[in-house]
């Protein structure tokens, strides 16, 4: 009590000094200060605007009106978060499959932003926003007041052009040199945008909480849909988490969310927008429509709000090749330029099937993991490539069974398992290129040592004398090998290193020459198998698998035209390479191919299960102990790769699960669906240097008729002059028993 009688009488002793002196030295130096500020201001002013500018072009381009000057993605300044873009890659039909961002921000503009959000936005933040000049006297003087009786700094007094101006050139510190600089940065911009563009800025610039800027990714992320479809209670929960988005973000604090919508709702209320009423009435439609639940002390607690599938927003439909695009691209123009610089990123995936695909590897390695008896069913994945032969592009690309943030493994491209028996194609097709066997040449299956190694067919049975076409077609090991013996390395080696650009060095280390070749001892990526067999579906032309078309700028400007290089660079390298296959050996294969689908096949179930009426082949394929499961489809316009296994090879599948039961059905359900809307042409057959001819499959031979051979007759072909040129004697009547050869997988 006395220091207050005191301070009293001191002051009413001095005044002038406390009246007059020390105001008007408080003023000055705080107009000094306020000159130095400003001396600043007028020095970032120039780069400033210019920033304030290309934002705000960017807002107009997605209303394609071209204004100012014309920009590119390394005019966008990406280091700046404020205009940070996501980078969108479209499949080869125009379909979204991926979005890369830091942020996640979609500009609309003014005229896509619901006029209750604007609405919302004045009643609560700024309810001079349409009289003042940037600067609200009276709002600056209610928040001071209300700081020094807290004794705190927490109202601003900021208009909504002051936020504008903080969130874009300022620190965001709370201190008076950042609300003098904002103040000055608020008035330039006044001067320059009218109201709606500076709300447009605004409302596509703030930060909504969980990575979402501006009221699009807001409202996609809180409600699943556009904020132009948003009604008035929405608008008021977006507007709501303005202030404190880690306070008020519904996806943080449910119950914070909601009592902030409802005083959002009665600001509107207050300043004449509706009457209290209808702000009832619309909160208590709001909690109904969103099925938000209280508990017993009335706060909420559950609700369908941010429970779409668009509340992650990013879309992914394809990750593991976003992945395998993300990685070319980041190469290619950095890591910002494809996360903020707006590049629009075109591939050759399509869309339809690559959500097929990813259905049908789901489903099948889930089918798998079900009746794993092993400890870690979760061990065993998978992974599905489809290229077009001719072309190269990539059709479908999945990766593995999952991709998340601890498995991003990409076992398309980045590991490598024993093909098995999916090899065996190119072993026969090298003997047939080198006229050491055809289809109808016979060879006799039995238990054969080579050295010390002494190959076993998977049934531990041996059929004796059977023909090529029965041998691959039925996957027989031993026959196999006897071939690989046959017709020697320098072919099958020559085929891998061309057709997957290998060097002389890389070709001897990965792939020995031992005759264990022949089942596939020696590791390939599901990409490198799909290649190799491309080179024979094609007719032996070299192939590259590609993925990216074209990428263009946030503008719609060509800064990459993919395509035109990788069609360049095949043609060059099939001019220097000349044919890796004969095509006349290649088309004897596929055709061979075609009867693993049919009866006595491997993948025999697969063209009945799915009904698959057009023209297809492929080959199955299981290594040692059941450790990987393979089948490799043909159609005429595709080439997939399936591959089953755990990555380390230290799981065995168990016995009997092999490519015919497990990869070839993902194949089936894929290729079926795929080719639902338009079926693919039949293979390509070279007009030149090739014959057909019925023969026998179990002698090898020519039939007298082919009633004597009713179920063993079939239509082959041959290297022209390979031709058998006798008649079948085992069959001499049509009551004779075809062989029975087992099919081993």
């Amino acid at each position: 009590m006395n220091f207050i009688f005191a301070l009293l009488s001191f002051i009413k002793r001095h005044k002038i000094l406390v009246f007059v002196v020390i105001p008007s030295c408080i003023f000055l130096l705080f107009s000094a200060y306020a000159a130095f500020v400003y001396v600043q201001w007028r020095s970032d002013r120039p780069l400033a605007l210019d920033r304030l500018a290309k934002y705000k072009q960017l807002i107009d381009r997605t209303e394609d009106i071209n204004r100012g000057l014309v920009y590119s993605a390394s005019d966008i300044d990406v280091g700046k978060k404020v205009v940070e873009v996501p980078s969108r890659i479209y499949d080869r039909n125009g379909e979204i499959i991926g979005e890369y961002f830091n942020q996640k921000r979609e500009l609309i503009p003014f005229n896509s932003i619901p006029k209750d959000i604007i609405n919302a936005v004045v009643a609560s933040e700024d309810r001079d926003f349409y009289k003042h000049k940037g600067i609200n006297p009276k709002g600056i003087f209610r928040a001071v007041l209300k700081n020094v009786f807290s004794l705190s700094f927490s109202q601003g007094g900021s208009t909504v052009t002051q936020q504008l101006a903080k969130n874009f050139f300022t620190d965001m510190d709370k201190s008076i040199k950042r609300k003098i600089y904002e103040a000055f940065c608020a008035y330039e911009i006044e001067k320059l945008y009218d109201k709606d563009d500076i709300m447009s800025m605004y409302l596509n610039l703030i930060y909504f909480g969980n990575g979402a800027y501006g009221v699009e990714s807001a409202s996609k992320m809180f409600f699943g849909k556009s904020a132009i479809e948003c009604n008035t209670a929405e608008c008021a929960m977006i507007v709501s988490t303005i202030s404190n988005p880690l306070y008020y973000s519904p996806m943080n604090n449910l119950n914070n969310s909601v009592k902030k919508t409802n005083v959002i709702l009665y600001s509107l209320a207050d300043a004449g927008f509706f009457s209290e009423k209808k702000a009832d009435f619309l909160y208590k439609e709001f909690l109904n429509k969103w099925d938000v639940k209280f508990n017993n002390d009335g706060k909420a607690q559950s609700s369908l709000i941010a429970s779409s599938g668009m509340s992650m927003y990013r879309i992914n439909r394809a990750p593991y090749f976003n992945e395998y695009v993300r990685r070319i691209i980041v190469e290619k123009f950095g890591e910002d330029s494809l996360r903020s610089g707006g590049l629009s990123i075109y591939t050759t995936i399509d869309g339809r099937k690559q959500d097929i695909a990813r259905n049908a590897l789901v489903d099948g390695v889930s089918r798998l993991r079900s009746g794993y008896s092993g400890k870690y069913p979760e061990a065993v994945s998978g992974a599905l490539v489809s290229i077009n032969p001719s072309t190269g592009e990539i059709i479908s690309y999945v990766g593995g069974f999952e991709f998340n943030s601890k498995n991003q493994l990409d076992l398309v491209s980045q590991s490598r398992r024993q093909p098995g028996s999916s090899f065996k194609p190119l072993v026969y097709c090298a003997a047939f290129e080198d006229k050491d066997i055809t289809p109808a040449t016979i060879i006799k299956d039995e238990k054969v040592k080579f050295g010390k190694y002494s190959p076993a067919n998977y049934s531990g049975t041996y059929s004796g004398d059977v023909t090529i076409h029965q041998a691959l077609v039925r996957s027989i090991n031993t026959i196999a090998v006897k071939v690989l013996d046959k017709t020697g390395y320098s072919t099958v080696r020559k085929y891998i290193q061309d057709s997957l650009e290998l060097s002389g060095s890389e070709t001897d280390k990965r792939f020995q020459k031992t005759l264990s070749m022949a089942l596939g001892t020696y590791e390939l990526s599901p990409l490198e198998n799909a290649t190799l067999h491309a080179v024979i579906v094609n007719g032996g032309d070299f192939v590259k698998p590609w993925g990216i078309k074209s990428v263009k700028d946030f503008n719609g400007n060509m800064v990459w035209n993919a395509e035109e290089e990788e069609k360049t660079y095949i043609e060059k390298k099939r001019n220097s390479l000349g044919k890796i296959i004969s095509p006349q050996a290649a088309a004897v294969t596929v055709n061979v191919l075609r009867y693993v689908l049919k009866k006595g096949g491997t993948g025999q179930y697969v063209t009945s299960a799915y009904r698959i009426d057009f023209q297809a082949a492929g080959k199955t394929g299981t290594s040692t102990n059941y450790n990987d499961a393979w089948f490799v489809g043909y159609t005429s316009d595709s080439v997939t790769a399936i591959w089953m296994g755990n990555t380390k090879g230290a799981i065995s599948l168990g016995r009997g699960k092999s490519g015919g039961s497990l990869c070839a059905p993902v194949w089936g359900r894929y290729i079926s669906a795929a080719c639902s809307e338009e079926k693919p042409s039949d293979f390509i057959i070279p007009e030149d240097g090739i014959s057909q001819q019925t023969i026998c499959l179990d002698s090898g031979k020519v039939p007298k008729d082919n009633a004597f051979c009713p179920e063993t007759a079939t239509d082959e072909l041959f290297l022209s002059g390979t031709e058998p040129g006798e008649y079948c004697e085992i069959h001499s009547d049509s009551a004779s028993e075809p062989k029975k050869i087992v099919s081993e997988e």
